[in-house]
């Protein structure tokens, strides 16, 4: 396909969907950095990243996703250097108790590894790709567990256990599509708790980890710490009942009640704005621009690129899922954001590649 009919083949759906959660997204932060002393600067912030997203999009979209099946090497060493790039002396900076951001001059310009989520996807489709749609043997899984357990162990190292989360997601449902037999997911699902109950007690994560996942269990546990959040957030999705309060009536976040409600708790100010139906119109979107992704997977060409679209729809689900989750008290806190909503450059401009690669397998489908 010649690079110049590409805009013949553009997904309107999976445009639309991601466009009405980019102005949704810029509604709402607008209204939660409202209140805030450098509101202003955050939001044009916002909408810089926004900007920004739209050239990794088109670059994503207009280069053939097929290219990179044969750079397995290249890719793992540049997502170790993403990963590992803030433990670069003077490079890294620390936010939320992670030094996971890269600053240069005392500017902070982004987090490496939201860029290496997408790196990863890449790596796995490849791999995945060449066993066709069926693994079985101990060797093969081992690869492939291997080869998460890099970015994984150093993005937990950072700690990030979140964004760690993340990637177990992207794998888990490329595996799936991939041909992973059955059984081999009870066994991670054994492992995954034995390894949790280990790693608790072993003291491997932040105190302050802990201790959101201890209020996951009983919210009243640490009201005025880490169960403040939680309780800060059922208050404001609760108060907007049906139809909200109004946009910019948010009480929780203009009296400053509500901690993180640009970024991780942004679902918590559209619930009291814009109440039940809001909330719903915004799942309702995320339904679609995931029934979109399905059907661009089912349309590929190749396995490698279905594998890439699914790993960007398990990326999409478990954040999306996370975070709506953890706001309404069905989730731990982890400090996931919200796809195209959420305050935060990196995040946006990653999740817009992501759109980026989708096109491109959309682009050159069958048929």
């Amino acid at each position: 396909m010649k690079e110049r009919s590409l805009t013949k083949n553009v997904n309107p759906a999976l445009i639309a969907c991601v466009l009405l959660l980019a102005v949704y997204g810029s509604v709402i932060v607008r209204s939660a950095v409202s209140g805030m002393d450098a509101g202003d600067a955050l939001f044009r912030r916002h909408l810089l990243g926004l900007a920004v997203g739209l050239v990794p999009l088109v670059v994503a979209w207009v280069i053939d996703y097929r290219k990179f099946q044969g750079w397995i090497g290249p890719l793992m060493l540049l997502n170790a250097f993403l990963i590992l790039s803030p433990r670069i002396p003077g490079l890294g900076d620390e936010a939320g108790g992670a030094t996971s951001w890269l600053q240069i001059a005392g500017f902070r310009l982004f987090q490496p590894s939201e860029p290496a989520k997408l790196v990863t996807i890449i790596i796995m489709a490849a791999v995945i790709a060449r066993y066709d749609g069926s693994i079985s043997k101990a060797r093969d899984v081992a690869k492939i567990m291997g080869i998460l357990a890099v970015p994984l162990g150093l993005i937990l190292l950072q700690p990030d256990l979140g964004t760690g989360l993340v990637f177990i997601a992207i794998t888990m449902g490329m595996l799936l599509v991939g041909g992973l037999k059955p059984r081999w997911f009870l066994l991670f699902a054994l492992v995954g708790v034995v390894l949790t109950g280990v790693v608790l007690r072993a003291g491997v994560l932040e105190e302050y980890q802990v201790n959101r996942l201890l209020v996951f269990v009983d919210p009243k546990l640490d009201p005025t710490g880490a169960g403040y959040n939680l309780e800060q957030s059922k208050i404001a999705i609760g108060s907007g009942e049906v139809t909200g309060k109004g946009l910019g009536k948010s009480t929780q976040g203009n009296l400053n009640f509500l901690p993180e409600r640009h970024t991780d708790f942004i679902f918590s100010v559209l619930g009291e704005e814009f109440g039940f139906a809001g909330a719903m119109m915004l799942l309702a979107v995320y339904l679609a621009l995931l029934l979109t992704s399905l059907e661009i997977a089912a349309s590929s060409r190749d396995l490698f690129g279905s594998l890439i679209v699914v790993g960007v729809m398990s990326m999409w689900t478990f954040q999306i899922f996370e975070n709506v989750g953890m706001t309404i008290g069905l989730m731990p806190i982890t400090g996931i954001p919200l796809p195209f909503m959420s305050f935060g450059s990196s995040f946006m401009v990653t999740n817009l590649a992501a759109t980026g690669m989708l096109l491109s397998v959309w682009s050159r489908r069958a048929g």
